[in-house]
Parts: structure tokens; sequence; C-alpha cells
């Protein structure tokens, strides 16, 4: 395989309806992204477990399968990019943000306040029929036991109160390969998830201090923003007009806008 490049973003685009999703409102923006940052661009369009367990869960956990394949080999770092996620062309590049020795990626939540997690937990919490968390606290308490919650449920010891949102993760394939690999084959048993493989390996990667923070515009949460500080659009019948604009408003203060929850808001980003 020849590469011109040291580092490649890769997504895992698997299934029609994610390909096309990712090619109509996603590719000519993070191939201008990739070009003006000298990275490869690596689609990946078919499973890399096909065996009946790999295909028995959603394919977010074969992210963990990314850094092991032959194509990674040529890299020494990769970004690994859900296909849900909008670059900004005008971001700065990723990889500086990250030394090859850690894995990069955004805390689950920190685009978001800590004083409004809160808010953002009680409005999820009713969307998914979860006990709404009361009564005052400082800061974001009830969200940080909101994650230790997440990895006692999973079978975890608690270890920090933080989970890595799974959307933006940069990581060596040298360094880091066997520690995915890991996560995934020890995971194989464990009943899926709407975190999927989020829960694990952040427990792998925060407990043994592989982890380092890298800036929340790399891994902005459009749903939980919408739901914190433009909840009317859920309450009240606007019109799309309204949506567009805070869409668009969203994606240009960001590096990586995140369409998790509902991929359907990308539409908003065309003219």
């Amino acid at each position: 395989m020849a590469t011109l490049n040291s580092a490649a973003i890769v997504t895992l685009a698997i299934g029609p309806a994610h390909l096309v999703n990712w090619q109509r409102y996603c590719e000519a923006n993070w191939r201008r992204y990739a070009a003006s940052h000298n990275l490869d661009l690596i689609v990946v369009t078919q499973p890399l477990d096909n065996s009946p367990r790999g295909l028995s869960r959603s394919f977010s956990w074969q992210k963990c399968l990314v850094l092991s394949q032959e194509f990674a080999s040529h890299y020494r770092q990769l970004a690994i990019l859900d296909a849900d996620i909008a670059i900004n062309p005008a971001a700065p590049n990723i990889f500086e943000q990250v030394t090859p020795d850690k894995v990069g990626g955004v805390l689950s939540g920190t685009h978001i306040h800590e004083d409004l997690r809160i808010v953002l937990l009680n409005r999820l919490a009713a969307l998914n029929n979860w006990p709404q968390r009361t009564g005052y606290t400082p800061g974001d308490q009830h969200w940080r036991q909101f994650q230790f919650d997440a990895y006692e449920a999973n079978g975890l010891a608690p270890g920090r109160p933080a989970l890595i949102q799974g959307g933006v993760l940069v990581a060596s394939p040298e360094l880091h390969r066997d520690r995915f690999t890991a996560v995934y084959a020890s995971a194989l048993s464990v009943a899926d998830s709407r975190c999927y493989e989020q829960v694990p390996l952040s427990h792998a990667l925060l407990t043994a201090d592989l982890f380092q923070s890298i800036d929340s515009r790399f891994n902005s949460v459009l749903y939980e923003t919408l739901l914190v500080h433009h909840h009317y659009l859920f309450t009240a019948p606007l019109g799309e007009p309204v949506t567009r604009a805070v869409v668009r408003a969203e994606f240009d203060s960001n590096f990586f806008l995140h369409f998790a929850y509902d991929p359907t808001l990308m539409r908003f980003l065309s003219d």
C-alpha cells in the first residue's frame, strides 16, 4: 500500500445508509480537511469482523479493530471518526493535539459547561425514561455519578468518573493496537448497549493512564448541545429555517460536529 502521509483519518461507513449519508453530507469537507493537513483518508465499507459474534452487535465495536488492520501499519497515528461527524474544513490539525504515546479524545459531556451537565442529564433522562436526578449539588457531581453507574452496569470497577466519547479517537497503531483489540475480544460476551464500545474502552484507556484530553470542539455532540441550549427546538414548532440556522451556527463554531443520536439533522448542513 503506497502512502504519502504519516497520519490518516479512518471511518467505518458500513451499510448503504451510513455510506450514503457520509458521502452526501461529509465527504467533500473531510477531503478538503485531509488535503489541507496532508492526511490520508480511509473509508471502511465492509465489516472488519465477519464472525457471527462480530455481526451480532453494532459495527461501532469494530472501531477497536481498526488499529490492527494491515493498512494501519503504514501510519504513525490514525484518527478514527464516526461517519456521522461533519468536519469544518477550517479546523486545525487534530494530530497536533495528541502525543503519539497517548490516545487522544474528548471526555463525554465536556462540550457542555459542568454546571449545565445536570440539565443535559435530566433532559436525556426524560427522553429515555431514566430516573431524574434531583437535589442541587454544585458542579457536575450528578454527571460524574452517571459515569460511575455506566461502569458498574457493565461489570467494571469504577475508575475515573469520566467516559471517553468514542466518536473521535486519535491513536498509534504500533503502541495501542493490542490494547484496542483486547477490549474487543474481552467484551464479545458482553450484552450490547447504547454506549457500545465506549464504556470498556474508556475503562481500559483511563485506568492505564493512556488518555489525553483534546479540545472539545473536535467532538462536539450537536444533539446534546441542542437539548441544553436550544431546547425550544424540541418543544415548539418553529420550522426548519430556525433549526437550519442553529445547526449551521454550531458547525461554524466547532471543528468536528458530531450528529450522534439523530444523524438526520445533517440535512440542515445543505444549502
